[in-house]
């Protein structure tokens, strides 16, 4: 019975394989026939700048070919043929030219169609090329492909301009991917618009919502100067909410690095080092920025700020004065300068190795030098009622101001 089984076993198994060998052998056979219609549909694809009948049917004839060609290359047993590839391209780089030679004479044509076959015929060429069969003809498709490069780039600032922003990546990076290409190793491109390339590269990423594609060329956009504040900015912010947050504070520094008088880059630097606990490197990057500009409100008032986090008032009261001597309407240095002076009224208070007298008398002259602060503080900001009451109201208290006390109640 086993031996049985075991014949009937190795019955199916010739059946099959000669079922598939016929199989193989029609496909093959149906193959090269459609490989002559498509050599036929090349060699009559001439005179297709005209819009007119016979050329629309030379044209529709290319298309037929393509779409029957391209069912092909599912299959692993045609698509590596050097015939099918060979002609593919051929029937790619006719309906390209057609595009190409009726934009030269100002003929109306589909952009995004030309667009997106430009792209397909790129992508088709580098396909063939990483192929072993595809290495003796490097030199002449190189050569061949080298004029129509620039059309990549055209292609993808056009399906930006539409919003098409998957199409246009895929042409930007066609653009700038391909050339590091072995199909291109012998080629001298002109790299005066990469940098340019590479930022709408990064901006189509952003308008993708990838990080990765906005990370492929970012080294190249931050050199395209004319946009670098805007693309550090755009790189920080897709980085913001990442933990650990390195990239977040690369991009940061890069920026201060660039621009520290960007009211983006700066006030985010120093948030970073206060608020992770790290004062003193924050306040580093604001003796750098006033060693370049020492009268930047934004500088001093930064300065002024971690002073207060780190209770070195003595300091953070001589910023906040030279702050309120240029700009007195200025809330947080009003209400830092004033507190600085509450608390020495409070500690004068204290100093029980004084008279009486004479604590009240120190402690009188503190508030003084308090009120005009807290009061302005408070017509700055008349809502922030729980920071300026209770100072101002100990204020009153204290200087026997009556009327100005029951303004309070």
């Amino acid at each position: 019975m086993q031996k049985v089984t075991l014949l009937f076993t190795f019955i199916l198994f010739l059946t099959s394989s000669a079922s598939a060998s016929v199989l193989d052998n029609r496909r093959t056979r149906q193959l090269k026939n459609d490989l002559e219609v498509a050599r036929t549909a090349v060699r009559k694809a001439v005179n297709l700048v005209e819009d007119n009948d016979e050329s629309r049917k030379r044209i529709k004839a290319l298309q037929d070919s393509e779409r029957t060609l391209n069912a092909y290359f599912k299959d692993s047993l045609f698509r590596n043929r050097k015939d099918l590839r060979l002609i593919s391209l051929d029937i790619l780089k006719k309906q390209y030219d057609v595009y190409n030679d009726r934009l030269y004479l100002n003929m109306p044509i589909d952009t995004m169609a030309m667009v997106l076959k430009g792209k397909q015929y790129l992508v088709s060429m580098l396909s063939f090329d990483s192929l072993e069969v595809g290495k003796s003809y490097r030199k002449k498709h190189s050569e061949m492909l080298a004029p129509y490069h620039g059309n990549l780039l055209k292609g993808g600032i056009y399906c930006m301009a539409h919003e098409k922003w998957k199409d246009a990546w895929d042409c930007l990076d066609l653009y700038l991917d391909s050339r590091r290409q072995p199909l291109f190793s012998d080629i001298k491109f002109n790299s005066a618009n990469d940098e340019f390339a590479a930022f709408l590269a990064l901006m189509c990423g952003k308008s993708l919502d990838s990080l990765s594609l906005m990370m492929k060329y970012s080294e190249e956009a931050i050199n395209y100067s004319p946009r670098r504040e805007y693309t550090l900015q755009l790189l920080a912010e897709a980085w913001k909410l990442f933990t650990p947050q390195k990239m977040y504070l690369h991009y940061l520094k890069e920026g201060f690095k660039f621009y520290p008088q960007s009211s983006y880059f700066f006030p985010r630097l120093i948030d970073y080092y206060t608020s992770h606990g790290k004062a003193d490197e924050a306040m580093l990057y604001i003796n750098k920025a006033l060693e370049m500009d020492p009268r930047n409100q934004l500088f001093l008032l930064a300065k002024h700020s971690v002073l207060m986090s780190q209770k070195n008032y003595d300091e953070a009261l001589k910023y906040g004065v030279t702050l309120l001597r240029d700009n007195p309407d200025q809330a947080i240095p009003n209400y830092n300068v004033g507190y600085i002076y509450y608390l020495r009224a409070l500690d004068a208070q204290k100093r029980y190795d004084r008279s009486y007298r004479q604590r009240q008398k120190d402690a009188q002259e503190e508030y003084s030098k308090c009120l005009p602060y807290i009061e302005r503080y408070r017509k700055l900001m008349p809502n922030d009622r729980e920071r300026w009451y209770p100072i101002l109201y100990e204020v009153y208290l204290n200087l026997n101001m009556g009327k100005k006390f029951d303004s309070l109640l």
